[in-house]
């Protein structure tokens, strides 16, 4: 059976493997493994003399974080752009929606990323470039 994402990531960030780093030289630190091994697919967690605490991430363990909290940011500005075009009385919600979601991905940063916006805002900007997609009740 599959794992769900939330699994993952609880699995992902479990404590399995821990142990101490320790500065042997200025450029030279030394980890000594208390439990589990130094994997490239699980993190390890360290602590140095002073008990700071540190996590040694697999670079592809760290790219799906950095992509789940993407995805998270996206869903999180789709319902926020939404709820704010509802509010705005369109005429034919999607419509309205096809015309801010193209150009919410013309922001779409050259790593991939949305920008944050004020969405409220974003929203009333796409109405008044294209006032026939919303009811103007002003004019009744």
């Amino acid at each position: 059976m599959a794992l769900s994402k939330q699994q993952k990531m609880i699995d992902l960030l479990s404590v399995k493997n821990q142990g101490r780093i320790q500065r042997l030289t200025e450029d030279i630190l030394e980890i000594h493994l208390q439990s589990g091994d130094f994997s490239s697919t699980e993190p390890c967690f360290l602590k140095d003399e002073k008990d700071r605490e540190y996590v040694v991430l697999p670079q592809k363990a760290l790219q799906h974080i950095i992509s789940l909290v993407r995805k998270a940011h996206e869903d999180k500005l789709k319902v926020e752009l939404e709820r704010d075009i509802i509010s705005l009385t369109p005429i034919d919600f999607d419509d309205a929606m096809s015309v801010v979601i193209a150009k919410l991905e013309s922001l779409r940063g050259k790593d991939g990323s949305l920008p944050n916006i004020n969405t409220l805002q974003f929203t009333k900007e796409i109405k008044k470039e294209y006032p026939n997609l919303f009811l103007d009740f002003h004019v009744y």
